[in-house]
């Protein structure tokens, strides 16, 4: 968490520079993200068996927001940070045995923050122009941060893997200097929990062992932002 603010701490430094070379933006965005998890096979535990499913994030409302910085017309530096705060738990490809009285649908709190550093082209062909199509993409890094104790007393500790993204939209400027305008956008994201460093994923059932190997997350976000240049 240190890290993280120690990031956005860098970002709000250079930003006074950024404002005297080139155009500075800031971007609130509130946006609903979905998918992410991986499949899990079949396997025993305690001697009984259980079915196959996948270990997911549940969709939520995520929200955060991005600095720009453009070097040339349309050309733009980018800091994002996103929050999202969800569940995760098994969705199962059948019903589950009950061990013990433990609920196998059980989920638990988990806290997702993700810092990208890319860069976004907008296509327009004057400075008069309103509705300007993008693309962009980025890289950085997202932390996990479970907030449960599974059935078996053991509680997940926070790791941060490697993330990258691609997004596109369209804004909508207003005014003759188009200082204000609004955005929809569409972002997809990636990220590696590499072998070995998956204890994060966890559930209540039966805690986060079977879940030891690598894994890639998939998610996608739908936003709305609101665009103020400086």
């Amino acid at each position: 968490r240190s890290f993280v603010a120690a990031l956005a701490l860098l970002a709000l430094a250079t930003a006074p520079a950024a404002a005297q070379q080139g155009k500075l933006e800031l971007v609130p965005e509130f946006g609903y993200t979905f998918g992410g998890g991986f499949d899990i096979d079949p396997g025993v535990f305690n001697g009984v068996p259980y079915p196959g499913g996948k270990l997911e994030l549940d969709a939520s409302p995520s929200y955060g927001a991005t600095l720009g910085f453009e070097t040339k017309r349309g050309t733009y530096f980018t800091v994002s940070y996103v929050y999202q705060g969800t569940e995760i738990g098994v969705n199962w490809d059948a019903t589950p045995p009950s061990i013990d009285g433990i609920d196998p649908n059980a989920k638990g709190d988990i806290t997702l923050h993700k810092i990208l550093f890319g860069g976004r082209q907008e296509f327009y062909k004057s400075s008069e122009q309103k509705l300007r199509p993008y693309i962009g993409g980025g890289l950085g890094f997202v932390v996990l941060d479970p907030n449960f104790v599974t059935d078996n007393g053991y509680r997940p500790s926070s790791q941060t893997d490697f993330m990258m993204s691609l997004n596109g939209g369209l804004r909508y400027m207003f005014g003759e200097e188009k200082r204000f305008g609004l955005q929809g956008d569409f972002k997809g994201t990636w990220f590696w929990v590499p072998n070995g460093d998956i204890t994060v994923w966890c559930d209540y059932w039966y805690g986060c062992a079977a879940y030891e190997g690598s894994a890639t997350i998939a998610q996608g976000t739908a936003s709305i932002g609101a665009v103020i240049k400086f």
